[in-house]
């Protein structure tokens, strides 16, 4: 799982600081004459100054700062991240030491995101499905939250209570508390109707209008319109499959750090929801209620225009690569929705991102085959279509070559360190701890040695720079506020050592229109400093969820008894010194965690015993 940049502190810090312990008197020629550099905006040159400054008085802590910062302004990034490491070495001023570690966070995390955008710029980053859709300004989003009409109508044709508002198009007619909102819904939708009838459908004429109704509230969409509780939109088919109505909310109820709630557009709604929605409507007309079940969530979730799906991609390369996945076939015989739904999602997702790079007309042909023959051989029929190969199999070698571009885009763009061993994976590591088979949650179970966290106060916990300032601890509740864009580290002091397991209860309270939320942990080393080795999950609800984060020669998480996220972990050198903190949580979202504990692991359980004949090998049994 590809580590998530952390931003800390983006501006230079400024050089005040008091003098080290060990510092000798400055040489006020070479200081002096660096900082008149300096003033006059000349970095390169004032770094040889203050280099022969920091070689005569190794203690003078503003001298480094001061090459520290002329480095950065010169373009010396490598030499930046050099004196930082010094720095942190040399110091025992503490504001000094937390100007340093904000820094060097900062400094390694632009050469790591410069590095992989770079990567994914040279293979297929430019997203040939990314729609242009009319830009919305800031002042247009002002106007569509307005609530003009909030009075609902019944419509006998529609058997229902509708907006008052209605826009009619060729294809869609939509119904919202605001004109304005009403008309751009119905335009937007027809634009992406085209796009997807030329790019996916073989450029087919659709003969539906369908109703689209856009509720004021989530309180209106459910209560009003009868959505299902927890859905932020829903498309409702006929019996014979196809769609008869697509339903959303205009604005969502969102909290402010200091509790109280205000009410926003949804503009994730606008943005993703709607085409997820209307991509299930056109597969109900495609294909009635043929319509295989991972293709419905996999085709809707890549036409969402605001995801990453390269990104995504990436991601789950390093699961991949170590055997994490939905078996294909499988897969395309899932019914419903499986146990492990997020591994469903995101595998799906990916195996139709990677029928796009095929080339234009490849979706259409997998869509036309599956459409054609029997459920028995339709997968086989579609995938042997889509690369010229022989019928019988064709799934097995569709799964082959996807692993195989999978593990491609794990080598180009999470760029595995080369000075690093390559990534152990749980199918040729001879440690127990690392079998495919060994029964990690069945061991979290078993153990009767935890201890329990205080949640009570922040005594036990530390941060990177100034991160333990966005969490609170009080009423056995841990809450963490962090501006939208960061990262935020809390480090949990330990007495246990490695393989150890931390378990803890999460919820995501942030806003639910930015679609999802992560958490996960991350590694610290002996200096509380991020070893840029965590793993990661995503947050799609408001639900309390159940993490275990496992600590051994490898990092890994399960969220609500599913394996999410997989890692080599960092592994000490021998004359490191113990590490008060090695594991933290992390996370690029509000939440709250509640019933923090920690145990260590003596011995793991056993082989897992075999599923019952029939049963589907991905759903693990309670």
């Amino acid at each position: 799982m590809r580590t998530l940049l952390t931003l800390v502190g983006c501006a230079v810090f400024p050089v005040v600081c008091a003098p080290s312990a060990v510092a000798r008197s400055a040489s006020p020629s070479d200081l002096a004459r660096a900082r008149e550099l300096m003033a006059k905006e000349l970095y390169a040159e004032a770094i040889a100054p203050l280099e022969k400054e920091i070689e005569n008085n190794p203690g003078n802590e503003p001298a480094y700062l001061l090459l520290i910062e002329a480095c950065e302004r010169a373009g010396k990034t490598e030499q930046a991240v050099e004196m930082c490491r010094r720095l942190l070495k040399v110091s025992r001023n503490e504001e000094t030491l937390r100007q340093a570690r904000i820094t060097l966070l900062r400094l390694t995390r632009r050469d790591v995101e410069e590095r992989t955008h770079a990567v994914l710029g040279k293979t297929d980053l430019n997203d040939h499905l990314r729609i242009k859709f009319p830009t919305i300004t800031d002042e247009q989003w002002r106007r569509l939250e307005v609530v003009e009409d909030s009075q609902y109508i019944p419509n006998a044709e529609l058997g229902m209570n509708v907006p008052p508002f209605e826009w009619t198009t060729r294809h869609f007619r939509v119904f919202a508390c605001n004109e304005e909102l009403a008309k751009l819904v119905a335009e937007n939708a027809e634009i992406y109707l085209d796009f997807m009838s030329k790019r996916l459908f073989g450029g087919r004429e659709w003969s539906f209008r369908l109703p689209i109704l856009v509720y004021k509230d989530e309180a209106d969409y459910i209560g009003v319109g009868g959505a299902p509780q927890g859905s932020h939109g829903v498309t409702s088919a006929q019996f014979f499959g196809r769609s008869n109505i697509i339903m959303l909310f205009q604005l969502v109820e969102v909290q402010n750090p200091d509790r109280s709630r205000r009410t926003v557009m949804y503009k994730y709604a606008i943005d993703s929801i709607l085409y997820h929605e209307l991509t299930h409507a056109m597969l109900n007309e495609f294909f009635g209620l043929e319509t295989p079940q991972w293709l419905h969530e996999a085709v809707a979730g890549r036409m969402e225009q605001t995801r990453d799906h390269y990104l995504e991609a990436a991601r789950l390369a390093r699961a991949v690569v170590a055997g994490e996945y939905f078996r294909l076939r499988d897969l395309f015989d899932q019914e419903g929705y499986p146990a492990r739904v997020s591994l469903f999602y995101e595998t799906a997702a990916i195996v139709v991102l990677y029928l796009f790079e095929a080339g234009d007309e490849a979706m259409y042909t997998f869509l036309s085959e599956l459409g054609k023959y029997p459920r028995k051989t339709r997968h086989d029929h579609a995938c042997a279509a889509v690369f010229g190969i022989p019928v019988e199999g064709a799934v097995e070698e569709f799964e082959k070559r996807w692993v195989q571009w999978m593990t491609r885009r794990y080598v180009k763009d999470l760029e595995p360190d080369p000075s690093e061993p390559a990534p152990k994976t749980l199918a040729v590591s001879t440690d127990a701890v690392l079998q495919p088979r060994v029964d990690e949650m069945g061991t979290f179970r078993s153990l009767s040695n935890w201890r329990d966290v205080d949640l009570n106060t922040l005594k036990g916990f530390a941060g990177v720079g100034g991160s333990v300032q966005d969490w609170q601890a009080s009423g056995g509740r841990l809450r963490c506020d962090v501006p939208k864009g960061q990262t935020s580290f809390l480090g949990i002091r330990m007495k246990e050592v490695a393989p150890v397991v931390v378990e803890c209860e999460v919820k995501w309270i942030g806003d639910p229109a930015d679609g999802s939320g992560w958490i996960g942990f991350n590694q610290f080393d002996a200096d509380k400093l991020d070893t840029q080795v965590n793993v990661m999950a995503r947050f799609t609800d408001g639900s309390p969820h159940v993490l275990h984060c496992l600590l051994a020669d490898e990092l890994a998480l399960y969220m609500d008894g599913q394996l999410v996220a997989r890692t080599n972990a960092f592994i000490p050198s021998q004359d490191s010194r113990d590490i008060d903190y090695p594991l933290a949580l992390m996370t690029a979202s509000s939440l709250e965690v509640t019933k923090l504990r920690v145990a260590p692991i003596e011995r793991f359980a056993g082989t897992p015993p075999p599923p019952p004949e029939g049963q589907d090998p991905n759903q693990p049994q309670p």
